[in-house]
């Protein structure tokens, strides 16, 4: 005999709605659900369940539904609600309903005027979309948005692809290839590549089945039980395409207040969807529900969080009727529309007549009124609960445009969660959220410009918002944002990531997109240029009017240091620069690849070793645009160590994606050469112990960008990576085909992962970090002498090609190609084509390092400037290169990176000691402990290169130090280079004794700040998330403010977003809980190291 058992209800129901009950048995039921209407049944085979589809009463009460088989009966109990019920304020299971701001309270309206007119209108209007919204009948406004009890989703399937065609559909996009109709044209979504459509029902009007093809909402599945949601993705669509209406009509009015019957328009969408928002405040279990990466069915239906034993965290990054992100989003659009038509609502009631025409509730115009105004609160009230969580700062611009648009100055809770019990904690937010060197802590681009644009526009708001109450919100409480000298960092860093003048850095989830090509002739504006008009705006700094241009000018930027988040960007001189070439030491916390030691390059207004950036799809960026393996870069490989396996929804999701962390070790600038070496190595996080871990591989990286003949350029790189099983250094390459005129390449069956590993077989790999090694196929290994030429030929311009120059590599290491192609789809059906280069050296212990040293050089319509290049050896421990170019020029490079005690001899007979040295066209200059070139005279440093702060202003940047002769402004110094070693550049100078001086540093050494919530010996629980990713905190300082004692920190880390665990060398002694700690990088007594050029 089958179970009998109905698996998902809803709690409560809007009265009248449909949706879908489930009940588990094989044989026959019978449903007894007195007062609801059962508009279809079917048996499913794939769930082995019955589904009824009811339409719920027009009545309130309680009502019981009976499922019964045989002699077996099984019953539920569903609340019907009115909206008037929906809003009333009640309490269940330990919280107040529905979750709207203040809560527990009846709503009472505080405005009396237009409060957000401020905001800039957007002129252009797009007339085909406006006139859909403004010719609708007034039952098309009504039912364009989809009832809450219809599931969404963001992704129809990107794993499967279409049903009938497969992955094909996914060369015309990863995440929304599926072509959708217009608006009023039905729900059927057709793919680009087969022709395929689905569904031919629509469940939002009750059209639950259709005999070809089922998708009652919560998705169609194939006969190999693979789900794809389409219904919930088109509700999804609906949804945000209301928002969008909202948005295109709020603009229309603001640039034609006088049409009536736009406003009128405005005035049901919003009732609309007000009345669907409070619903969801209270049946939380219709809200939009967690964000997925991929395709997943729903185990019958959305649960019923308010039932959870915390309800209230149940509701983390649940959304309302969009999900989280997009929560604050919609939150300042409906701000905007009420404030925007708020006179008409106040002096009309045709709109109330509309309203309730459609079925509205609503009794009056003052009904209507604070209707719409709860549901502001209601936006409000889901942000204080985190489940508005969105890109940083979105959710506290949501709070402060939506506490301007209800005119409310008695929101000194809500300030206060702004301010200290927020995510984004505007207390701290300049200086946790954002690195020293004035980085955000996500992508390069968009989503880093997110943060940077919303700093200004945050403190614009607090200002607009203490206009408005000037008593109520006093800045001693809730202070300005824009502290110096970080906001003028925030303001300039943005600007400091282009490359050429066209593009940026890549830098996780951003930039490029893996197509290579000539980028547009236009200057990259971060945020289309506003950011810098808020800041100007905002700050008077001579910086920022420096960076102020006219319209359609580059920008003169030169070698720029972000030491804070890790990266450097070498320029030549020009503006723009003709080529530039960045590399990434660093890391962040959200939007991450592991891109350690990643080296790009651009040069003449092109790409030609760069980042994939931004993925095809969150199903594939973790084996694939995220991987190290497809980064220009080097790993070791540690048995033990294997990827963390996180959910698409896990509160762990500054753990993705995790490399390492690196150092500066020293910079060289000088007319036609410039060079940078840095070091790093990996870092993971054991998930048992809770704590960050070295498993031991350590990369090195020397990279020169060298100007050769007119307008030539090379990239000099070598590479070395030491500790773990296995080493790799990869390189995509120029985006074309790759030809050699040395050794021989043989063919090999598999992938790049092994011979007998088919692509895309990433289950059966030896390690899980070789994963993306698994969709590189045709596969060729090198076989021939140690020093060889190639050049990639661009698919795109044939004209365009880079040369690589293999000088040399250590014995043992296999040179492999491989194709490398997006990863959803067939390798035919990727919008770029990369074969790329990899070399793999299996280790016989884990001291042995492993070396490759590499020159490129790009070129455009031109022929090589390079003549030769040739190894200059050395001892294992030192790398050197000869290049010759067609004109004569010689340029040497020597590296020694390590200091062995005494110095390295080249078999040119040159001398180096820890450092690099540089020959050009006989003139020699080095950043080293001792050079000597031969028949040159001894380069080395007389000087001390030591000494320590004596005092310092965190304030104003300013140290003193002492130990050091001498210094040079425009140079860098390296505090504590033994441990954490980060760099700072020299602003200002001036000695005030012998070796005495008091120096004006590039940025602040303020890491984060926090309040200590708990304590156990050396270890605090900190109330505030200050980044503990792959060690950022080691080695760094605690100190109260204002106070010059200091607890050295050995080890922290984030135990969720909103906190940060420390353990110091020593018991904490100060007044311990709720005081104020900051995290330091350097204190008084710290050794301070400086690195002269010597010439």
């Amino acid at each position: 005999m089958s179970t009998l058992n109905i698996p998902w209800h809803p709690r409560i129901l809007y009265k009248g709605r449909r949706f879908r009950l489930p009940v588990q048995n094989t044989t026959r039921i019978d449903l007894s659900c007195p007062g609801f209407v059962i508009e279809h049944k079917r048996f499913s085979v794939h769930e082995n369940a019955w589904f009824f589809y009811l339409r719920a009463p027009e009545n309130t009460g309680d009502y019981t539904i009976t499922a019964i088989s045989e002699t077996k009966s099984v019953n539920v109990t569903i609340r019907i609600c009115s909206l008037r019920e929906l809003r009333t304020p009640h309490k269940f299971n330990g919280e107040y309903w529905p979750r709207r701001w203040p809560l527990g309270k009846d709503w009472t309206s505080q405005k009396k005027r237009q409060t957000l007119q401020y905001l800039p209108a957007e002129h252009k209007e797009n007339s085909v979309i406006l006139s859909w919204w403004l010719n609708a009948t007034d039952r098309q406004l009504w039912k364009a948005l989809p009832p809450a009890e219809l599931p969404q989703a963001h992704y129809v399937n990107v794993t499967n692809g279409c049903p009938q065609c497969g992955t094909a559909i996914f060369a015309h996009h990863g995440f929304y290839p599926w072509i959708w109709p217009c608006l009023g044209e039905g729900g059927q979504a057709q793919c680009p590549s087969c022709g395929f459509q689905a569904p031919p029902n629509d469940p939002s009007s009750g059209d639950w089945y259709n005999d070809s093809c089922v998708d009652d909402g919560f998705g169609l599945f194939d006969k190999e039980g693979n789900v794809f949601l389409f219904a919930a993705t088109y509700h999804r669509n609906q949804v945000i395409s209301f928002g969008s209406g909202i948005t295109t009509l709020t603009q229309h009015m603001r640039n034609k207040a006088t049409d009536a019957d736009a406003a009128r328009r405005l005035a049901l969408m919003l009732i609309r969807y007000a009345e669907e928002t409070l619903y969801v405040a209270t049946a939380a279990q219709f809200r939009y529900g967690p964000s997925k990466e991929r395709e997943e069915p729903w185990e019958w239906g959305q649960p019923d969080w308010t039932n959870f034993p915390d309800p209230k965290k149940s509701l983390y990054r649940k959304g309302l009727l969009r999900y989280s992100i997009d929560v604050p989003i919609i939150a300042k659009s409906i701000s905007l529309a009420f404030d925007t038509i708020w006179p008409y609502l106040c002096s009309e009631t045709v709109w109330v007549a509309s309203a309730q025409a459609q079925g509205s509730s609503i009794t009056d115009r003052e009904d209507g009124l604070l209707l719409i105004e709860e549901m502001l609160s209601v936006q409000l009230q889901c942000l204080i609960d985190g489940g508005g969580l969105s890109n940083f700062p979105r959710a506290s611009i949501g709070a402060l445009t939506i506490l301007q648009a209800l005119d409310r100055g008695d929101a000194i809770e809500p300030m206060d969660w702004l301010y200290d019990r927020g995510q984004e904690r505007l207390r701290t937010f300049s200086n946790n959220n954002f690195f020293p060197d004035g980085t955000p802590p996500e992508a390069t681009g968009g989503y880093n410009d997110t943060h940077s644009m919303g700093l200004f526009e945050l403190e614009e708001q607090l200002q607009r918002l203490r206009l408005l109450h000037p008593k109520a919100y006093p800045e001693k409480q809730y202070p300005s944002l824009l502290k110096m000298p970080r906001a003028l960092r925030i303001a300039c860093a943005p600007y400091e990531t282009v490359m050429v003048g066209r593009a940026i850095l890549g830098f996780g989830d951003g930039a490029s997109s893996g197509v290579q090509g000539e980028l547009p002739d236009k200057p990259y504006e971060p945020y289309q240029g506003q950011i810098l008009q808020k800041a100007q705006a905002l700050l008077i700094e001579k910086k920022i009017k420096e960076l102020v241009v006219k319209p359609g000018t580059y920008r003169q930027i030169g070698t720029t240091v972000h030491d804070g988040v890790g990266f450097t960007i070498l320029r030549t001189q020009e503006t723009p620069e003709r080529a530039a070439a960045g590399i990434v030491y660093g890391d962040s916390w959200l939007h991450r690849h592991m891109d350690l030691l990643d080296v790009q390059l651009f040069a003449y207004g092109r790409p030609f070793l760069s980042d994939l950036g931004y993925p095809q799809s969150w199903a594939s960026v973790g084996h694939w645009e995220g991987h190290w393996a497809t980064h220009n870069t080097a790993w070791g490989i540690i048995p033990e160590i294997e990827p963390l396996q996180l959910k698409s929804d896990t509160p762990y999701y500054f753990l993705k994606a995790l490399g390492g962390r690196g150092k500066l070790v020293r910079l060289m600038e000088g007319d036609g050469l410039q060079a940078v070496e840095v070091e790093a190595e990996r870092w993971a996080w054991d998930m048992k112990q809770q704590r960050w871990m070295r498993p031991g591989v350590h990369l090195r990286r020397l990279v020169a960008l060298i100007e050769t003949d007119n307008e030539g350029v090379a990239l000099v790189d070598f590479m070395r990576v030491r500790g773990g099983t296995q080493h790799w250094r990869t390189c995509r390459g120029l985006e074309g085909s790759l030809h050699t005129q040395t050794g021989r390449w043989t063919q090999k069956t598999g992938t790049a992962a092994d011979q007998n590993i088919k692509r895309g077989e990433t289950r059966n790999v030896s390690h899980p970090d070789l994963s993306a090694l698994a969709f590189m196929d045709q596969v060729c290994h090198y076989d021939g002498p140690d020093a060889w030429h190639g050049c990639w030929i661009s698919n795109h311009e044939p004209h365009t090609k880079l040369d690589i120059h293999q000088v040399s590599a250590t014995t043992g290491t296999q040179v492999m190609s491989a194709r490398s192609t997006a990863t959803m789809g067939e390798p035919e059906d990727s919008n770029y084509k990369y074969h790329g280069l990899l070399w793999k050296r299996n280790p016989t212990s884990e001291k042995q390092e492993s070396h490759t040293d590499l020159v490129f050089e790009p070129r455009v319509n031109a022929n090589p400037k390079i003549a030769t290049v040739s190894q200059i050896c050395g001892d294992s421990q030192t790398s050197g290169v000869n290049i010759k170019t067609c004109c004569n020029r010689t340029i040497s490079i020597y590296w020694a990176p390590y200091d062995t005690g005494t110095p390295s001899v080249f078999h040119d007979g040159t001398m180096l000691y820890d450092g690099i040295g540089i020959v050009v066209d006989g003139k020699a200059k080095a950043m080293a402990k001792y050079f000597q070139p031969p028949s040159k005279k001894i380069l080395s440093s007389e000087d001390s290169m030591n000494g320590y702060i004596s005092s310092l202003d965190r304030t104003t940047c300013q140290i003193e130090i002492k130990g050091i002769n001498k210094l040079t402004i425009g140079t860098r110094i390296t505090v504590n280079p033994l441990g954490r070693g980060h760099t700072y550049k020299i602003e200002d100078a001036i000695q005030l004794g012998n070796t005495h001086w008091l120096l004006t540093l590039d940025t602040d050494s303020l890491l984060g700040q926090g309040l200590v919530r708990a304590v156990e010996n050396c270890r605090l629980h900190i109330d505030h998330f200050v980044n503990a990713r792959t060690g950022n905190l080691h080695g760094t300082r605690l100190q109260l403010p204002k106070q010059n004692e200091y607890y050295p920190i050995i080890e922290a880390m984030n135990p969720d977003a909103e906190s940060t665990i420390i353990v110091l060398e020593k018991k904490f002694l100060e007044p311990a809980l709720d005081c104020w700690i900051e995290v330091v990088d350097y204190v008084i007594g710290d050794i301070v190291s400086y690195h002269p050029l010597l010439k």
